[in-house]
């Protein structure tokens, strides 16, 4: 017989932290949802960013067997309209699954969104957890769009193959971070301004505020461990910032590439930029004895899928998003 279990908020302790943690570590990384961590420092980052701009993320969690064992959360999607949209996470501990506390959580979840007068709530499944496709829908959920992983071998990828990156350009310039700090350029509040400018066009952008402060894009740049300012690169237009695409490491394989973002001002897409900042970062991937480029792109995004495809990247597990109207 199951054992009852207890759900409680979560209380922004040492222990709460730690234990969340471990629930996020629980999952392979390939099927980590967006916005779930595995260490106490991400979970925390999260957080302080919605104390930051005033705004409030709910979270549950649920004890059993002394111990915590699954948490769900929620916040006001900020980062695209219509407003009244809430992004919903639940995860339960391997091993702590059919006992109705994913249910139970789910119920408190939808009973905060109805006192808040949402209108939509959203989440996500990994591959893993498809078998509970069928209870969503029952409960009016359908299917919004799919996230792919994709990776490359950047050894196998054959840049001879394709137009120079620069020829693509037409007196744009590609350059780099390190290259912009080199000549001290002023480069943060014209990067910020790009990505303000482009996130909201990026379905699952990484940030989950619709203008997260400067001093978040410079750590994203310089402050990470995995940050590589000479992976970061930038595409200009005179002294106009207009594309980026920048890499991190790995901290699980130091052979990895993770490509954090690769976007375009929409004043200038359908002009082959997106492909050449790809082709940089596979050079620069080549260059540097990496054997892994790791990357997401959505369902919805017709023209980065054709590019992933055209550079040889394999698709691999994917998340789907869900909706339901309330």
């Amino acid at each position: 017989m199951a054992q009852p279990f207890h759900i409680r908020p979560f209380a922004p302790t040492d222990a709460d932290y730690a234990a969340i943690s471990a629930i996020g570590a629980s999952t392979p990384p390939e099927y980590a949802l967006d916005y779930e961590f595995r260490t106490a420092d991400d979970w925390r980052s999260l957080d302080d960013s919605f104390a930051q701009v005033g705004r409030s993320l709910v979270r549950f969690v649920a004890e059993a067997d002394e111990r915590t064992v699954a948490y769900a959360y929620s916040f006001e999607i900020a980062w695209a309209p219509p407003a009244g949209r809430y992004w919903c996470v639940i995860r339960v501990l391997p091993g702590y699954g059919r006992r109705g506390i994913g249910q139970r959580l789910y119920a408190q979840l939808l009973a905060v969104l109805r006192e808040r007068g949402a209108t939509a709530a959203l989440l996500e499944l990994d591959d893993t957890l498809a078998v509970l496709r069928p209870a969503l829908e029952r409960r009016g959920f359908h299917a919004l769009l799919r996230s792919w992983a994709f990776t490359l071998d950047p050894r196998t990828c054959d840049l001879a193959a394709f137009a120079a990156p620069d020829q693509r350009l037409r007196g744009l310039q590609i350059t780099t971070l390190t290259a912009e700090l080199a000549h001290g350029a002023d480069w943060l509040s014209p990067l910020h301004q790009l990505y303000i400018a482009v996130a909201g066009d990026v379905p699952i952008p990484i940030h989950p505020h619709p203008a997260p402060l400067p001093a978040w894009l410079a750590e994203q740049a310089l402050g990470l461990p995995d940050s590589l300012p000479d992976a970061f690169f930038i595409v200009r237009d005179g002294a106009r910032y207009i594309g980026m695409s920048y890499l991190h490491r790995d901290a699980a394989d130091p052979g990895r590439l993770l490509q954090r973002i690769t976007a375009i001002h929409a004043e200038y897409r359908g002009r082959g930029i997106a492909l050449a900042l790809k082709l940089k970062t596979i050079e620069y991937a080549q260059q540097h004895g990496f054997h892994e480029i790791r990357t997401a792109v959505e369902s919805n995004n017709p023209g980065m899928l054709a590019i992933n495809a055209k550079l040889g990247f394999v698709r691999g597990p994917g998340l789907v998003l869900f909706v339901k109207e309330l």
